[in-house]
């Protein structure tokens, strides 16, 4: 499986279960449970008023106000269990709870009995707790004992009301005599049901990470249902790997100082929405340019998901890495380069800056996800050891193709040979190129039409051209994860239409635009959503870039950010597997857990 195919199974996994409606249509599907309900039960009994009301009262008081109740105790402030979640996952139980009571209901009226209803309702009370108990349990941070004292506020109203208004009438069924045995034994079982599954799914986390798998639910739950990234976050530092990362720069400069900056990122920006460094492309535009005043552009290194940061707290090492080169980074007036360089399935950008290369590589119109950190230093060893005057090597990802069966690049991947072959023998060509004078201008635009759910990040679209040599490129750097196929070139065709002689598109790969909508709609790579306003955006970037070209030097820059937490293996490839193997234990275990107990249940219910 692909790194972006786990990363959407393990929020599809997640955000299925809460694909909710509006907390008004929930709580109208609630009303309209409640007096369905009470209107099958009542025409049973001939349809009389009286009973209509009190089955209004023995349905609406636990539903209701049990769930007031079920709120109280087991949310708090900043919680992902909400009203709307609280009213969800009574509503969920609640179809079991008033279908079988109607089942119930009907059997008695057919057989002119008094037995069905009142057994049907006590089973689909304990059948609505498992449910409550389960999915409180889920999202509430309290101890289990308090989240099972929440989950019991609706089955306890019930036995209240029906012992206090069901002997006023003699149509409504009363409860049996022994009812507290077998209501008692069957939310018992609920509770150890609900206990075991949690129990069961938490075993390959503690096996594998030494976390706990509920707790890792529920702090995704935070992010995933409260934008609270915090917790998961936590959670994901305490299995951190370490890493140095590289950190380097594309720095051009005048007369005067610094006038603009392109950085390779080497940390990956995930692993989705606001976790870990999903937004750091975004994070290092604005750094650029608030702290030295000039326009930045982002460049996606060679790196995975193993490359995530596990927390925000480690920014200030990357940006503080970032500052420094801008200020230490030499520059040159000649240059060589972009040259163009089709390597097969990987063709390849070189720009030559001093004794340094930058190298921008594209599979499109194959189908590529990441190349791997370790990739990238394999391409820089064979450069530098087949040609010793090479000192840096810049590894750029244009990560600009891509659909759902795209996987990375890593070392003893066949693709992983023919990358080193490509991206090496690109600068092998043509490192012996003239040299030629650098203009650049450079132009970005926030578009305020295109959202994060449409697959835009806050970084916008940047432009940069290029004048070498009587030769003008656009480079176009967009803050989004990889794109649709195709759509790279046909933005290339409409710059070649405005005069540019050459045209690279390139994305940050930000994660901060991923998981955002509950659907399989919210992966978006840039132009599958309004990709006319994106190319018109693009164009408008491109012809400001062009009015503010000015002569530059231009110099590579290298550094390291070190003792970063990442993910790592332990946080990606593992954390992804144990994910899975704990969705099909859940499955199996609720399955055999759940049928069994339900069994009890109506054992229970119809014995004493």
């Amino acid at each position: 499986m692909g790194e972006k195919a786990k990363v959407k199974e393990t929020v599809r996994l997640y955000s299925r279960v809460w694909q909710l409606p509006s907390y008004r249509q929930i709580v109208l599907r609630m009303v309209l449970l409640v007096l369905t309900g009470s209107l099958i039960l009542s025409v049973t009994k001939g349809l009389l008023l009286e009973v209509f009301m009190n089955y209004l009262i023995i349905l609406g008081i636990p539903v209701f106000v049990g769930s007031g109740l079920l709120y109280m105790i087991a949310t708090e402030e900043g919680s992902p269990l909400d009203g709307r979640r609280t009213a969800g996952l009574v509503l969920f139980g609640l179809i079991f709870w008033i279908s079988l009571s109607a089942i119930g209901g009907i059997i008695d009226s057919l057989r002119s009995s008094n037995v069905f209803e009142i057994r049907f309702s006590m089973l689909g009370v304990s059948i609505a707790y498992m449910a409550f108990a389960f999915l409180v349990n889920g999202l509430s941070d309290h101890h289990p004992a308090r989240n099972t004292t929440a989950a019991l506020m609706p089955p306890v109203l019930w036995i209240i009301v029906e012992l206090l208004f069901a002997p006023l009438n003699a149509a409504l069924p009363t409860l049996p005599p022994l009812w507290y045995i077998s209501v008692s034994a069957s939310f018992i079982i609920a509770s150890i049901v609900v206990h075991y599954i949690y129990r069961a799914v938490s075993v390959p986390f503690e096996r594998d990470l030494g976390i706990n798998g509920p707790q890792l639910l529920r702090a995704f739950g935070h992010d995933y249902l409260a934008d609270n990234p915090k917790p998961f976050e936590d959670i994901l530092t305490k299995i951190a790997t370490i890493q140095d990362i590289p950190v380097e720069i594309l720095l051009f400069r005048d007369d005067a100082g610094p006038v603009a900056c392109g950085v390779i990122q080497y940390v990956h920006p995930g692993p989705f929405r606001d976790i870990g460094s999903s937004d750091l492309p975004s994070v290092i535009i604005e750094h650029i340019k608030k702290k030295h005043g000039i326009p930045a552009f982002v460049m996606h290194g060679s790196c995975t998901h193993q490359q995530n940061l596990t927390t925000k707290e480690d920014y200030p090492i990357v940006l503080a890495e970032i500052d420094r080169l801008i200020e230490a980074t030499g520059v040159h007036e000649f240059i060589s380069g972009p040259h163009w360089y089709d390597g097969g399935k990987f063709k390849v950008w070189s720009l030559f800056v001093g004794n340094d290369v930058l190298t921008i590589s594209t599979s499109s119109p194959e189908f590529t996800d990441d190349i791997s950190l370790d990739v990238g230093y394999d391409v820089a060893n064979m450069i530098r050891e087949r040609l010793p005057q090479i000192e840096g090597v810049a590894v750029v990802d244009a990560h600009n193709c891509i659909d759902d069966l795209a996987v990375s690049v890593n070392p003893g991947d066949t693709d992983a040979g023919e990358y080193v072959g490509a991206v090496s023998g690109a600068v092998f060509s043509t490192i012996n190129n003239e040299k030629s004078r650098l203009q650049i201008g450079m132009h970005q635009i926030i578009p305020d039409d295109i959202s994060q759910s449409e697959g835009l990040g806050p970084g916008g679209v940047t432009a940069t051209v290029l004048n070498l040599s009587e030769r003008e490129m656009a480079l176009i750097s967009i803050d989004g994860n990889n794109m649709e196929p195709g759509f790279r070139e046909n933005v290339q065709s409409l710059l070649k239409a405005q005069g540019f002689d050459e045209s690279e598109i390139i994305t940050t790969d930000t994660h901060v635009v991923n998981a955002i909508s509950l659907s399989s709609r919210g992966y978006p790579p840039i132009g599958r959503n309004k990709p006319d306003e994106t190319m018109e955006h693009i164009l408008a970037a491109s012809v400001k870039a062009r009015e503010r070209i000015q002569p530059v030097s231009a110099g590579l820059g290298f550094g390291m950010a070190r003792n970063l937490r990442t993910f790592g293996e332990r946080g990606f490839d593992i954390l992804t597997q144990d994910v899975a193997e704990a969705a099909g234990i859940a499955k199996r275990m609720g399955i055999r857990a759940g049928s069994g107990s339900i069994l009890l249940y109506i054992l229970l219910a119809f014995l004493f």
